[in-house]
């Protein structure tokens, strides 16, 4: 089967294979390439190989009609593996299509992702017409990974020329209804000391980053919705997030970030 993902950089298409392809996947495979297709025009895709075991042999027929009807569609294909011979693919595949093609091993993932984002972000940052960010919201969640996020975001939002803020959600249930009688507070007093706390922290990171002026803004609540509400009521453009990725592309992406590109009301930059 495959199966298409969520990515972080307009123009790639994320998708995982698994099992023996048919042609009913290849028909499913078709529409969301050629939708990307006509809303970037040329495209890059990632591919993951998982279980992999092939192709039917009708399959094997639909793969090539897409090399054929899109030999110029497509920048750069990235394929990601984890068997010796999956490597032959990006062989068999060179002769159908103008695009660069590597093969990765799941260890090299993230290296399939930075030689797909080099090439996708040099063709945004190259658009004459593209509007300079204005407010660039930096979400921060204490993590292994938080310097890395905030430092991607300084130096996006200092390029631009916009203003900073940095936000940080207490992970923690907030009952809006002051009209129902609840057993527990609207915010326990654990929960409010929790924001205190990283309200301390944000600050301190803020000033170590050089960014003593951001703005820095702590509350409690689910961070995905808290964050998208935030960013549409002080009318941010962008939000950089982290990606929590782990070893496998089904799970690069974490809750919060994942529903921030589904659902955000600005351009949403996935730190990965």
């Amino acid at each position: 089967m495959i199966e298409e993902l969520p990515a972080d950089v307009p123009g790639i298409g994320v998708f995982k294979a698994s099992e023996k392809l048919t042609d009913a996947d290849y028909q499913k495979f078709i529409t969301p390439i050629e939708s990307l297709i006509k809303e970037y025009g040329r495209i890059s895709l990632f591919l993951e190989l998982e279980n992999f075991r092939g192709w039917e042999s009708k399959a094997i027929w639909d793969d090539f009609k897409i090399g054929q009807s899109h030999p110029y569609d497509f920048e750069r294909i990235a394929i990601v593996g984890e068997q010796t011979w999956e490597r032959w693919i990006t062989l068999l595949a060179k002769p159908f299509t103008h695009a660069k093609i590597r093969y990765f091993k799941y260890d090299q993932r993230n290296d399939a992702w930075d030689w797909l984002k080099e090439n996708a972000l040099s063709a945004i940052q190259q658009q004459p017409n593209a509007a300079p960010y204005q407010q660039v919201l930096i979400a921060i969640d204490f993590s292994t990974q938080a310097a890395q996020v905030l430092h991607r975001g300084l130096a996006l939002a200092s390029r631009e020329g916009a203003k900073i803020s940095l936000i940080h959600v207490v992970d923690a249930p907030i009952f809006d209804d002051d009209s129902v009688d609840y057993i527990f507070p609207r915010e326990s007093r654990e929960t409010a000391r929790q924001i205190e706390l990283a309200n301390i922290r944000l600050r301190r990171l803020a000033e170590l980053a050089g960014a003593s002026k951001a703005l820095t803004v702590c509350f409690s609540g689910n961070p995905k919705m808290e964050i998208s509400r935030y960013a549409e009521k002080h009318n941010v453009d962008l939000i950089v997030v982290g990606s929590h990725g782990q070893s496998r592309l089904t799970t690069v992406l974490g809750s919060t970030a994942a529903g921030l590109l589904a659902h955000a009301p600005a351009d949403v930059l996935v730190v990965s």
